[in-house]
């Protein structure tokens, strides 16, 4: 009797040590488990916070850069320029289509053109007995009628100066700026039908003076020229090989001034 005591007690002692030992270890990996579930859930959320924060930073750059992009097209714009036109901008076409008019001045409408306000075409490309003759393109050339009165008015200045002709290379194209050599975010206001790019002026005797050859040269009529065209005050400043030989070397570029932000309408010239 004494010794089957003692195996059961010494049964039930290894069995209870078993009981414990097993108890520990489940709640060990237990612990364990929740340890990595919990690092697990820091290191997710973690993740998720990190793509968050970056995803927030490159909406940020994308809205900056619109911002940069929008701004510096729109700095390039005639003072209150709107696309669509404003009621003042229509306001201010309609005006320039009836000063083209008192100066018996032949114009059709054009067909719409993206950015330009008032599109129309010339029946014959010549303004107070100068010729406009392009270098390379066949028309008809749509401009806006703000540029075909300011060349309007502009022509009386270079038949003094004895021109004939004006060989142009470009008049609208949807291009952006190009000085200095680089392309800059915004828009030509070639892309407005306002500028022109002038390469060459034919006098009353013939003779063909190239901005390419000749402005180098110091030749007379070119440079007489330049001057109008900026003292005009019905052009903004008009680059050249003088101060911009980088971008243009061979022609004169000129933009007229456009203001629609003047409560009426006025020419500039």
């Amino acid at each position: 009797m004494s010794l089957r005591l003692v195996v059961c007690a010494l049964a039930i002692f290894l069995a209870s040590v078993f009981a414990s030992s097993h108890c520990e270890a489940k709640s060990k990996r237990k612990a364990s488990i929740g340890s990595v579930s919990e690092r697990s859930s820091r290191s997710s959320g973690s993740r998720t916070s990190t793509s968050r924060a970056r995803k927030s930073r490159d909406k940020s750059r994308h809205e900056s850069r619109k911002k940069r992009r929008s701004r510096s097209r729109a700095d390039n714009m005639p003072k209150g320029w709107t696309w669509p036109p404003s009621a003042r901008m229509r306001e201010a076409g309609k005006a320039c289509l009836a000063d083209l008019d008192a100066l018996g001045i032949r114009w059709e409408k054009a067909p719409s053109v993206r950015k330009v306000a008032t599109p129309i075409t010339l029946d014959a490309m010549e303004l107070g007995g100068v010729k406009l003759v392009s270098t390379y393109r066949k028309g008809p050339f749509v401009m806006d009628c703000q540029l075909a009165l300011g060349l309007a008015h502009f022509a009386e200045t270079l038949y003094g100066l004895g021109v004939r002709e004006v060989q142009f290379s470009r008049i609208h194209d949807y291009t952006q700026v190009r000085v200095n050599g680089t392309v800059k975010q915004a828009l030509s206001r070639h892309a407005l039908g306002v500028a022109i790019d002038m390469r060459a002026f034919v006098d009353e005797t013939g003779r063909k003076a190239v901005v390419l050859d000749d402005y180098p040269l110091g030749d007379e009529l070119l440079l007489a020229i330049e001057r109008a065209l900026n003292e005009s005050g019905g052009f903004r400043t008009v680059l050249t090989p003088s101060n911009d030989p980088a971008s243009h070397d061979d022609h004169f570029h000129a933009e007229v001034q456009v203001d629609y932000a003047r409560t009426t309408h006025t020419s500039s010239l």
